[in-house]
């Protein structure tokens, strides 16, 4: 091969193996990251101080530890505390962790059941943990009485998961009005209601749309139900039958009405 020959072969080898080199680098440096599917899932606990149904409970707080960042959303809006306490806990989230700082004065003997509804979420995406419920109890055992039934709004028959339901331990007609229940549990999207962890006792049972967060029947605007017979939580029913109406509908129904006497 003279030396022009040479040369001709040697740049077409080098032409070859340089396309092919920018060619391998190039697509991969110009093709974007994808960045991965969306993230779907609530964040998950991976330790709880005390853990969940501690017996004979002595603290102040609370600590909830996860696998990623955390915040906590409408906590006065989501957060049921049963037994209903004076003063609510305070909820903190930091990094990783939720701390609940117990504020009310704990009786003797009681089974305490804190529901975060949705309020503790993921950061990057807003994901909650939905429902999530932690106990624990000042005494040696844990209550575990159950109560359950379904909320009608009597004017469309459908469920308005809104409502919320009370259990008094007065029987006295006036205290959905004037007084704070012992027990709050939520309505789902099909009316239906459940109490969980109750102690034994007699109540009278109401269902309300609370929008102001004052568990009270202070409106005659308000959706408002109750039983004209008292339950017990240790029949455990889960067939109560509750019909909500506003006060000015004067229809009735057997085992309702549309305001408690001495109400507004």
């Amino acid at each position: 091969m003279n030396r022009i020959g040479y040369l001709i072969t040697a740049l077409a080898v080098w032409t070859i193996g340089f396309s092919i080199v920018s060619t391998g680098t190039g697509c991969a440096g110009m093709t974007p990251p994808t960045g991965g599917p969306r993230d779907s899932l609530p964040p998950v606990i991976v330790g709880i101080t005390p853990k969940d149904s501690t017996l004979n409970f002595t603290g102040k707080k609370i600590v909830l530890n996860f696998n990623e960042y955390v915040q906590v959303q409408d906590v006065q809006k989501n957060l049921l505390v049963n037994p209903t306490p004076k003063v609510n806990p305070t909820v903190e989230a930091k990094l990783r962790t939720i701390t609940i700082t117990v504020r009310d004065t704990l009786k003797d003997n009681t089974t305490y059941v804190m529901d975060f509804g949705n309020a503790i979420q993921d950061i990057n995406e807003g994901n909650p943990l939905r429902n999530y419920r932690y106990m624990f109890s000042t005494g040696p055992y844990l209550d575990s009485l159950k109560l359950g039934g379904k909320v009608t709004v009597a004017q469309t028959g459908k469920a308005d998961s809104t409502l919320i339901v009370m259990l008094h331990t007065s029987l006295d007609d006036s205290a959905v009005v004037k007084d704070q229940p012992r027990y709050v549990a939520r309505v789902d999207s099909t009316g239906r209601f459940q109490f969980n962890n109750l102690a034994p006792g007699t109540f009278a049972i109401y269902a309300l749309k609370d929008e102001g967060g004052q568990r009270r029947y202070l409106s005659r605007d308000q959706l408002f139900a109750f039983s004209d017979s008292s339950v017990t939580s240790q029949s455990e029913r889960n067939d109560i039958q509750l019909f909500a109406y506003k006060a000015e509908d004067t229809t009735k129904e057997k085992g309702t009405s549309v305001a408690p006497a001495g109400g507004q």
